[in-house]
């Protein structure tokens, strides 16, 4: 009987798993574009050093361009990135920095091209984050991130004469980040 007690307690016993939400709103820069972003991820934290999870990442960038035919061009894009997230941490007492890598998808929707003659492509895509964040409670922690990732699979741009080309190979931002853990 004492087995069957002691399993049963382990059945129900409390986890020790960490789970975390976080959202990171974000300035974002690639080649002579720029714009809004915001993040969003939620991690399970196995340990206190790592912890892995889906995340999306979402930047509008726009951009005013000199072209050749001396016509007014522009060129504006969404990239959103969705994949898995690695994060390795440091947990420090006052704070705690970190650094990640994500592998995944990323899609590059046209929102507007005025005298331009590149396009982007969706396809594979990579993320690589550092940053650090501290404790506001017990749940809460505030921080600031650095990251780097693809724009696009890829780029296509005709030869021709006149019309804006452009290039966009990775996107840096700068985020605030808030998250949540229980």
């Amino acid at each position: 009987m004492p087995l069957h007690g002691l399993l049963i307690a382990a059945a129900f016993a409390q986890s020790s798993m960490n789970q975390e939400a976080g959202v990171a709103t974000s300035y974002v820069r690639g080649g002579g574009f720029d714009g809004p972003g915001v993040a969003v991820h939620y991690l399970w934290a196995p340990t206190d050093s790592f912890a892995l999870g889906p995340m999306v990442d979402v930047a509008y960038l726009s951009s005013g361009l000199s072209a050749g035919n001396r016509l007014p061009a522009n060129y504006a894009f969404t990239s959103t990135f969705a994949g898995g997230l690695f994060l390795l941490r440091l947990p420090l007492r006052a704070v705690e920095p970190y650094a990640g890598l994500a592998l995944g998808y990323v899609h590059a929707a046209q929102q507007r091209s005025v005298n331009t003659q590149c396009g982007l492509g969706s396809g594979f895509g990579g993320l690589l984050a550092a940053g650090f964040r501290a404790g506001v409670s017990d749940q809460f922690t505030l921080g600031l991130r650095g990251s780097a990732r693809s724009a696009a699979f890829e780029q296509a741009c005709s030869a021709t004469a006149g019309p804006a080309a452009f290039d966009v190979p990775v996107l840096f931002a700068l985020s605030s980040t808030l998250d949540y853990r229980w």
